[in-house]
């Protein structure tokens, strides 16, 4: 999480940090207090949200949102802390795609392996253009208007990548970065720490 927060500032297109999660994890990030007012914390849900299921993602981004507060033709980032070493520079470039007018846009890396179609049975149908498919990253850029215009009813979309699905073709794409990857398993850390360690050695 610290590593997402931080890189995310010293892009130096972004004013304020809103951190969405349960209050219990809050503890666990203590180097976040040090930016002041410029990382903060999203509200609980109250009882009547929970009551109605909206303990969930669509909550959880309504509510960085309500807290955030930004003006209509601000720009919004939804991040994913699990791909924290994101560069700055694919920051700036999905930020600079909305200031120059794209309701959202996404950092993309080319698809490198052959995709299988394979059905239910799962018997092996064919071969998929890679040339047309790319893997999503994340933040996702969007004008805080069309954000809230996606939030608006019962079930908004709950992560970066449901947001890149909802804007439905109004996302433009910009080049990602091998650092955007997400990292999940022991070989996604063993794949960032190398990554890593080689810049730092160079």
């Amino acid at each position: 999480m610290s590593h997402a927060v931080h890189g995310l500032l010293d892009s130096g297109c972004v004013d304020r940090i809103v951190v969405a999660g349960p209050a219990r994890h809050r503890a666990s990030y203590p180097s976040l207090t040090c930016d002041g007012d410029r990382v903060v914390f999203a509200a609980e849900p109250t009882q009547a949200d929970s009551a109605k299921g909206a303990n969930s993602g669509d909550h959880a981004l309504r509510s960085a949102l309500s807290t955030a507060a930004p003006g209509p033709d601000d720009v919004v980032l939804v991040h994913d802390a699990t791909r924290a070493f994101v560069p700055a520079s694919v920051v700036s470039a999905v930020v600079d795609a909305v200031r120059d007018g794209a309701a959202g846009a996404v950092p993309v890396e080319p698809v490198a392996d052959t995709v299988k179609v394979v059905d239910t049975e799962g018997i092996v149908h064919g071969t998929r253009d890679r040339s047309l498919l790319r893997h999503a990253q994340a933040p996702v850029a969007v004008r805080a208007d069309v954000l809230a215009e996606l939030l608006t009813g019962d079930a908004g979309p709950t992560d970066a990548a449901e947001l890149i699905t909802r804007l439905d073709g109004r996302a433009r794409p910009v080049p990602g970065d091998p650092h955007g990857m997400g990292v999940h398993t022991p070989f996604d850390v063993a794949v960032i720490e190398a990554l890593l360690s080689t810049e730092n050695t160079a």
